[in-house]
């Protein structure tokens, strides 16, 4: 198992609540001089959301999974609608159950959306707790750089402007039929 100490001391301690402090396609080309071949495509993997072949990578793939089917699961009941094609069947853990229940009650969908992202945030660092300078902690840190990347391009007042532009395009869709 490869140690990255070097490369881990250089990078930016990262917390949910700073902004990205570079790009995922510039932590890609800092790994691609530092790690080996075989991790360096583990790490592209993970943040291109392409086959999953390590473990943690797998891990992290089961839990996003497991958010998204709870999410369908209560918007469906908030919706009343009951259909077994959005039932959550797999085990159900409580902190995702709970997780996406405040995200479904936030004030509006950005808060929802930065609640969930915590949740997420918060999976990658129970699972690298134990992993600083290996693989995993690697894994750990393009994931959440990938989080706080997607986070920086929220912006309220564009988000605004593109919803009342989608609402008149639906009202007047609906006006002419």
């Amino acid at each position: 198992m490869a140690s990255y100490y070097y490369l881990v001391a250089t990078l930016p301690m990262l917390r949910y609540e700073d902004s990205c402090p570079f790009s995922c396609d510039e932590f890609l080309q800092l790994c691609k001089s530092n790690v080996n071949k075989k991790d360096y495509k583990i790490i592209a993997e993970a943040l291109s959301d392409n086959n999953a072949s390590h473990s943690f990578v797998k891990k992290w793939y089961q839990f996003n999974t497991n958010v998204k089917k709870e999410l369908a699961e209560q918007r469906s009941k908030k919706l009343n609608i009951n259909s077994d094609k959005y039932k959550n069947t797999n085990d159900k853990e409580f902190r995702i159950v709970e997780g996406v229940r405040a995200a479904l009650a936030a004030k509006n969908a950005y808060e929802g959306e930065l609640l969930l992202m915590k949740l997420y945030w918060k999976y990658l660092d129970e699972e690298s707790t134990n992993h600083v300078f290996d693989l995993e902690g690697l894994l750990a840190f393009a994931i959440k750089l990938k989080l706080l990347e997607r986070k920086s391009r929220f912006d309220v007042v564009e988000g605004n402007k593109e919803f009342k532009s989608l609402l008149n395009n639906l009202q007047s869709t609906m006006k002419s039929n």
